[in-house]
């Protein structure tokens, strides 16, 4: 072949790449219109708009080594904060991943199941925890009075602590989140076989409580502490959503049956094969002592702190059903439990919490369960 037909061939073959190229970062891809620096989420269907908290086309930056690839893996807004959690499926396209907002960056398709990385070290984490214990002006621990009684064991089918655990002064209930944690007892089936239908009332008041949570000393610390390690933006509104949905999402745990949630598992009990689950609040385990629903049988572990409350390793059963491995705090305020919690989850999941109060140290194990392409909690408890 001639060598002017070879340049000539050649200069074509360099055309034709530049103009692939230009085409391909200025063309729709999947739900995203990419260009050289700024990528815009579009829903597919203008009659089904975005459900995330941000708005429909809204315009956000992508790094440039994802500017071709429609599955952008990071993304922040116009601010630099990260947004890579759309809050829900936003696009009929499949091969679009589901992010729930909690700050993944790895992508399965339909499956958030990589656990987030972020550079919090043992000992942040437990001066987050001893800041927190002085922060909670909620604490309930001085109408407290426990009454520990005998040592058992797991495995003693004996009644070793005659006495209920816990003589709670009714002046408790002037506690704003106690009182309003409390609304939301009538709210759930304890078995958890049995689906659970929401009304509107009830997801209103799970709306009230995280208002009033929010609100607080305790909660206003824990935000500021996640949006200082690049968990959450700075939008006190996500910091809520996030709550919201790992918190109070139904899910199931046994035969496909919507009837659980991380809320209902932990602050209050759920029963599963004949078993009690969950069941990690002292506030539901003092109303329900109250009720003889509850039988306190002993303890194995106590973990004192202070004038600010305890930590109890237990042994009960609730409604006939045995717990024989219980843990809870003991006067503590709910937001105060949900904040550690929350914490542990979304830095430590499924991994020991390591953590310190009154100088004394302990973890939190909080497990996630994966539901419809979020990343939930499962359980969450102390362990001494």
């Amino acid at each position: 072949m001639d060598s002017s037909i070879k340049v000539v061939y050649f200069a074509l073959f360099v055309v034709t790449v530049i103009i692939t190229e230009v085409y391909c970062r200025n063309s729709t891809f999947h739900g995203y219109s990419t260009s050289n620096e700024t990528a815009q989420v579009l829903s597919n269907s203008p009659q089904n708009p975005l459900g995330s908290s941000f708005s429909t086309n809204q315009l956000a930056w992508v790094s440039r080594n994802n500017i071709s690839n429609p599955r952008i893996s990071s993304w922040s807004d116009i601010n630099s904060r990260a947004i890579y959690r759309p809050y829900y499926n936003y696009t009929n396209n499949s091969r679009i991943p589901v992010y729930s907002k909690l700050g993944h960056k790895n992508e399965t398709s339909h499956d958030n199941t990589s656990a987030p990385k972020y550079d919090v070290d043992d000992n942040e984490l437990k001066n987050f925890s001893e800041e927190l214990l002085q922060r909670d002006d909620n604490n309930a621990f001085k109408y407290i009075t426990v009454n520990n009684q005998s040592k058992t064991t797991s495995g003693s089918s004996q009644d070793l602590a005659p006495e209920p655990l816990l003589h709670v002064n009714t002046n408790v209930n002037r506690i704003p989140t106690i009182n309003k944690i409390k609304r939301l007892y009538d709210n759930y089936i304890v078995f958890v076989d049995d689906n659970e239908v929401p009304t509107s009332e009830e997801r209103q008041e799970e709306d009230d409580l995280l208002d009033t949570m929010i609100n607080t000393n305790v909660m206003e610390y824990t935000r500021h502490f996640l949006v200082s390690k690049g968990v959450i933006g700075s939008d006190p509104r996500e910091f809520k959503n996030v709550l919201k949905e790992i918190w109070f999402t139904l899910y199931p745990r046994r035969k496909g049956r919507l009837g659980s949630s991380g809320f209902e598992h932990i602050f209050l009990a759920e029963i599963k094969n004949g078993q009690v689950s969950g069941f990690h609040n002292w506030i539901y385990f003092n109303d329900q002592e109250l009720k003889n629903n509850v039988d306190y049988l002993g303890y194995m572990k106590i973990l004192d702190l202070g004038n600010k409350g305890a930590i109890i390793k237990n042994h009960f059963k609730f409604r006939g059903y045995d717990k024989p491995v219980g843990s809870q705090f003991i006067g503590t305020s709910p937001e105060f439990e949900m904040a550690l919690y929350t914490t542990c989850f979304l830095i430590r999941p499924d991994k020991v919490c390591k953590l310190q109060l009154g100088g004394k140290r302990f973890i939190i194990r909080a497990y996630t369960i994966n539901h419809e392409g979020k990343k939930l909690i499962g359980s969450a408890f102390p362990e001494i």
